[in-house]
């Protein structure tokens, strides 16, 4: 294999010229400097002869991280390749009119990456920090149109046609006999013929794609008729003439996205801890302008982890305004509020469990409860995380359980490590049983968590050329033995200095995952308290201020607080008053069954589903069902429909919180909810006889502190009819 050339570093002007050759693939095999009219790579004859060589002013910025599709898109000469004695390629054909365009010019692009937040029953914008945001250019319609198939023109075609309203009749020819691949075509509307004016995202979103898939595409009479019976040579030329009218409507056939979308990355950027990003590339001057096209990573559990990525027709910054602002809102839920700025002092303020249950908004008072469909509804240890869209009265209350994998999330202030204090750990007791009944002595007892290895995650930029990746390392937190005990290193406010990174790029979260918990190991579901001590160096427990240990300000979660006495051990109990939190843990699954109906009497057959009445204006339809959760941390709703009717049956349905009766269903000491409802009512409009479909699902509320744990739910299905003696 011939060695590849390295890429030049000094030049002798800004505009020296430089010249690159690629493989068919898009590999970059080598650069040199032309000599004179002249080129001549370290290849070999073999291989250069297959390449293609693309020849061009050196941008300011250097070639490192030029790839083949760039290239492409430059001004660039591009020679026939004919070896001379040497090797050598002669470049002595440019034309005068490129090198004329040859002048070069900065372009940034800039922009906002927030996640909306519900803060005290608001949405609000906030902003995402230390997202790393990937810069990529899309392709020129001009280059990729060559490139496809006559078949997919001639498809293309058929399926605009299909879109554009033809004044005059004309057959349109039979579809092709894939057109089961593509979505369905919703009606034509009038639509104004500008992509501007849609094709910004918004969240991954067009603003205006709901109401473009019910418009049709506006062209001038004369293209439309040239559109119908052209080939595909003269297709693509429409295409490329009329593009920004088709662009937002090719935006909806993902069949021809491979086709059409070509991405290169130009250069990755940090977002700041506004949520702010810049990032400055060169562009000819007499290029077209950029079509640019954005995605986003978060580290998450020290991994960049991609949170953003939309589909790129839809969302590209068509012909981008070089320093515009770009507005990008992301909604992975498992991106945590606010940024977090170092905050000074001696401080452990303990977050969250998770990346959104705030612990000051998980119930720490025993006695706490709330009124639910008759019945008190004990809380102590349960968190309003992600509440505020349940219904049956649960909006906003504090009524989610802990289950499955639990991260334990704290931010240090600066004043930590010390001198004094330099190392944490945590332990667990339970306290009661998953029925709130007292736990046994050995249960009661402290246990120390102090087994898991936990390392805290930072980047490191890695630049080349224009383009900056970055390196995820990690800095382990223990655990370390010292002195008699087994724990975790408190984390230096930031990882640049040598203690860590030893880097002056190095970042990292300032919240630290201090704990990771598998509750299933832990001693069965009921309630548990975790409390959290420091040690010095030496392994000596240490007291602290009762200010230091802090929780977020339930009014205003980005402030912190004194975590005060509900989050401190009592004294009494121990004299050094350590933080303290209360936690319900429960890892039991939801049930949901549907039992036959019944109707004077007779059950309906469990194979068919058919059942008799008498009388339409007497008999009931008793219906019967099992929605429950062992410890009621669920909510359910049952649903009734006839055939294919979309009249309700609301006499026949129900939801609300398990464990307890409902308006319409009374809860039996079986723990079956029952509920006898007129057949002359299920019947509606349907003479004698009917088909019935019956839904239950059984939602449970369970949460590991980032998001809601589905495999909690439990559904059931059945049908029956209805039809007279």
């Amino acid at each position: 294999m011939a060695k590849r050339t390295a890429v030049p570093k000094a030049k002798s002007s800004p505009n020296e010229l430089i010249a690159v050759a690629f493989s068919k693939d898009g590999q970059l095999l080598a650069s040199a400097r032309p000599d004179k009219e002249q080129v001549q790579f370290d290849l070999k004859p073999e291989q250069l002869r297959y390449s293609r060589v693309f020849v061009f002013p050196e941008p300011p910025g250097g070639i490192e991280g030029i790839t083949l599709a760039r290239a492409e898109r430059l001004q660039a000469y591009e020679p026939a390749i004919r070896l001379g004695p040497n090797n050598q390629l002669d470049i002595s054909r440019i034309p005068q009119q490129l090198i004329r365009k040859w002048l070069w010019t900065r372009c940034c692009a800039r922009g906002r990456v927030t996640k909306r937040f519900l803060i005290d029953g608001a949405w609000q914008d906030m902003p995402v920090c230390n997202a790393i945001v990937h810069i990529c250019e899309v392709d020129p319609i001009l280059i990729v149109l060559p490139r496809i198939p006559d078949r997919v023109i001639e498809r293309l075609r058929d399926v605009l046609l299909e879109r554009i309203p033809i004044p005059f009749p004309d057959p349109i020819p039979d579809p092709p006999p894939f057109i089961e691949q593509l979505p369905p075509l919703p009606p034509p509307n009038p639509f104004a013929n500008r992509i501007q004016t849609i094709a910004r995202p918004l969240g991954g979103v067009q603003e205006a794609s709901a109401s473009l898939a019910r418009q049709a595409i506006e062209l001038p009479q004369e293209v439309r008729i040239e559109l119908q019976h052209a080939n595909a040579t003269r297709t693509r030329n429409l295409i490329a003439e009329n593009i920004g009218i088709f662009r937002p409507y090719l935006c909806l056939w993902p069949w021809f996205w491979p086709w059409l979308y070509r991405c290169d990355e130009i250069t990755t950027v940090r977002t700041d801890f506004n949520g702010r990003f810049e990032a400055c590339f060169w562009r000819q001057i007499f290029e077209e302008k950029a079509d640019l096209y954005f995605w986003v990573e978060y580290e998450i559990d020290g991994v960049p982890t991609t949170v953003y990525r939309p589909s790129i027709p839809c969302n590209t910054y068509w012909d981008y305004e070089c320093g515009s602002e770009v507005e990008i809102r992301v909604s992975d839920e498992r991106i945590p509020f606010g940024c977090q700025q170092p905050i000074p002092g001696q401080i452990a303020w303990v977050k969250t469990i998770g990346w959104g249950a705030h612990i000051s908004r998980i119930e720490q008072a025993f006695g706490a409860g709330i009124l639910q469909q008759g019945r008190i509804f004990r809380t102590v240890g349960l968190t309003d995380y992600a509440t505020g869209g349940l219904s049956h009265g649960l909006g906003n209350q504090k009524v989610r359980p802990f289950a499955r994998n639990l991260r334990f999330i704290v931010q240090f202030g600066s004043g930590f490590p010390s001198s004094s204090v330099t190392h944490y750990r945590w332990s667990y007791r339970k306290t009661h049983n998953d029925k709130l009944v007292p736990a046994s002595a050995s249960e009661q007892a402290w246990t120390p968590l102090d087994q898991r290895n936990i390392s805290k995650p930072y980047t490191v930029e890695v630049t080349s050329g224009s383009i900056t990746t970055f390196d995820t390392k990690y800095f382990p937190l223990g655990p370390f033995t010292i002195g008699s005990v087994n724990a975790y290193k408190i984390p230096p406010v930031s990882p640049k200095g040598p203690d860590v990174g030893n880097d002056p790029t190095a970042e990292w979260d300032q919240n630290t995952m201090t704990m990771a918990i598998d509750s299933d190991s832990l001693k069965g579901d009921g309630l548990y308290e975790f409390k959290l001590e420091f040690f010095n160096a030496s392994g000596v427990r240490q007291n602290v201020a009762d200010t230091v240990n802090q929780v977020s300000n339930p009014a205003n979660l980005g402030q912190s607080q004194p975590a005060g006495s509900e989050f401190l051990l009592p004294a009494s109990e121990d004299g050094f008053k350590p933080f303290r939190m209360k936690v319900r843990i429960d890892n039991q699954k939801s049930t949901a069954l549907i039992y036959n109906v019944q109707v004077d009497g007779a059950y309906s057959s469990t194979e068919c589903g058919f059942v008799r009445y008498k009388d339409k204006g007497t008999s009931d339809v008793n219906f019967r069902f099992r929605a429950s959760h062992p410890n009621d941390f669920a909510t359910f709703n049952f649903n009734v429909v006839r055939g294919n009717s979309s009249d309700p049956l609301s006499n026949a349905d129900t939801g609300g919180m398990t464990g307890a009766s409902t308006s319409n269903y009374a809860l039996s000491a079986a723990g079956l909810y029952q509920n006898g409802v007129n057949v002359g009512y299920l019947l509606g409009t349907c003479p004698d006889k009917a088909a019935f479909a019956e839904h239950l699902y059984v939602n449970g509320l369970h949460t590991n502190g980032t998001s809601i744990l589905d495999d909690f739910d439990a559904s059931a299905l059945a049908a029956f009819a209805l039809e007279p003696e």
